[in-house]
């Protein structure tokens, strides 16, 4: 980053940093860090999380810059690097990894960006711990400064599209035709030329398909990609989420998607530099800025945000990662969600063992508690693991939630997961099957939603269907006796 736009930015940071009103009294998170000298090293950008062997346990991909990529393999919540064994340990660096079963094999394939002259690489997993870049023969070996991928099914066909956001160049989209791919790009519409760095895919207006919004930087203004059929339209200014006008050291960074207030609707958190915003999705007619009233404005350099209830109370807390050139520690922010405002929880162990890029909300030891990933590409900098160390009785207040097709396979990205007191339409809590982020990453992990201390809740997946929404629900499930995960089969 240019030395004017880092002296803008810090005083930036010194002026507007967040100064909300102290929440009630809850108490902090507690952490532990797991394994540290393992996660020491710096240099960390996308972590991507998956079982990528199929053991029913949850492995972690982190790429880097400075150093080759990471492939951690768990064992009973024991990891070991195996990215060399296993054909994954690029020395490039790597701002982008997404996994996503494309061929429907019943194995998590990885979709791996770098920067520079590199092309971009797709391997395919053998099924053996093994992987073999495909990338050439299916003409996905792009070459940019890449930034998101989302393995996604747009256009509702069964089998996972894949769409790739550039820094540099006009971003792309590829339609899955029985496992060979078709640049659509130009017939979609999709292909925004704006200096693109998050992405993220939902349905906004609850209409039966994933739309697409785009955090654009250097000044441009974001996208909000409608989906009418498979061609997409840019609503962003008629839905308020645009930032249009803003100066060139200043744009968006990271998006996040969770129903933060418990209507129904599912919400946009955009981490900027300059000032960030959360956004209310207004019943699927467009996005109030609703910031200051919720208690989270600051601006400073913010990277990365992403929603997860760590306490289990049903309410989705927001962690935001921030990012300066030659700053160590640049603030993170913990925000308590209080119930549609927040106040600031970060606890030491993680304050300074912080991040500048990835961040990753996974239940790695499958307790019923969120545990929490970081990366951080300062030069003191590591990708830690914090377990999160909720008291037994209140992490078991949660479910695990597998969402698979018909055929048992994982192409469900954007499916919505809504917990209801039993026999009620009280909500509980909600998630979402994840559709990037993180800092340009994908996961392929259940969705953690909270029991909030229901004895039985009624489960309720909505999925996309070339005939609309289509929910599946399973009624009057006892938290404490359901398996982890639930799997769910959606058609």
């Amino acid at each position: 980053m240019p030395k004017d736009l880092r002296s803008i930015a810090a005083l930036t940071l010194a002026s507007t940093m967040w100064s909300g009103p102290p929440g009630p009294e809850t108490s902090a998170p507690a952490f532990e860090l797991v394994q540290p000298a393992l996660f020491a090293a710096p240099g960390g950008q996308p972590n991507a999380w998956a079982d990528f062997d199929n053991d029913g346990q949850l492995d972690e991909f982190v790429g880097f810059r400075g150093r080759p990529n990471r492939l951690y393999r768990q064992d009973h919540g024991r990891f070991e690097d195996v990215a060399s064994e296993a054909g994954v340990a690029d020395n490039i660096e790597t701002r982008a990894a997404a996994w996503g079963d494309y061929d429907g094999d019943g194995h998590v394939d990885l979709y791996v960006g770098f920067v520079g002259g590199t092309p971009n690489k797709l391997y395919h997993n053998d099924g053996h711990g093994h992987f073999i870049d495909v990338a050439p023969e299916l003409g996905l070996n792009l070459i940019g400064v890449t930034r998101q991928v989302s393995w996604i099914d747009y256009d509702n066909d069964g089998d996972l599209d894949l769409f790739i956001a550039f820094r540099d160049r006009p971003n792309r989209l590829f339609r899955n035709d029985g496992g060979r791919f078709t640049d659509v790009t130009s017939e979609s519409g999709i292909g925004d030329p704006r200096k693109s760095v998050g992405a993220v895919w939902f349905d906004i207006d609850g209409d039966g398909d994933l739309d697409l919004f785009v955090a654009n930087q250097e000044g441009d203004a974001n996208g909000l990609f409608r989906n009418d059929g498979g061609r997409f339209v840019d609503v962003a200014p008629e839905w308020g989420v645009d930032e249009a006008g803003r100066r060139p050291e200043f744009g968006s960074v990271g998006v996040a998607v969770a129903d933060f207030n418990g209507d129904g609707w599912l919400d946009l958190f955009v981490a900027n530099y300059g000032p960030s915003a959360l956004y209310r999705n207004d019943h699927g007619r467009r996005f109030v800025d609703v910031t200051r009233a919720a208690h989270v404005f600051f601006s400073q350099h913010a990277t990365t945000p992403a929603w997860g209830d760590y306490d289990n109370d049903g309410r989705p807390d927001l962690y935001v990662a921030g990012f300066l050139a030659n700053v160590t520690h640049y603030p993170d922010h913990l925000f308590h969600n209080d119930g549609g405002t927040f106040h600031e929880v970060l606890p030491t162990v993680v304050n300074d063992h912080d991040a500048s890029h990835g961040v990753q909300w996974i239940d790695f030891d499958n307790d019923g508690a969120l545990d929490l990933a970081l990366t951080n590409n300062d030069r003191g900098g590591g990708h830690f693991l914090f377990k999160n160390m909720l008291p037994p009785p209140r992490a078991r207040q949660s479910l695990s939630i597998d969402v698979v097709d018909a055929q048992g396979r994982h192409t469900k990205p954007g499916a919505e997961v809504r917990v209801y007191a039993a026999a009620t339409r009280r909500l509980v809590s909600s998630g979402l099957v994840d559709t990037g982020g993180g800092y340009c990453s994908q996961s392929v992990v259940p969705v953690h939603v909270a029991t909030a201390g229901a004895a039985r809740v009624d489960v309720e997946v909505t999925s996309m269907s070339r005939t609309g929404r289509k929910t599946t629900k399973l009624s009057n499930v006892n938290p404490a006796t359901a398996p982890r995960p639930l799997i769910v089969r959606t058609p």
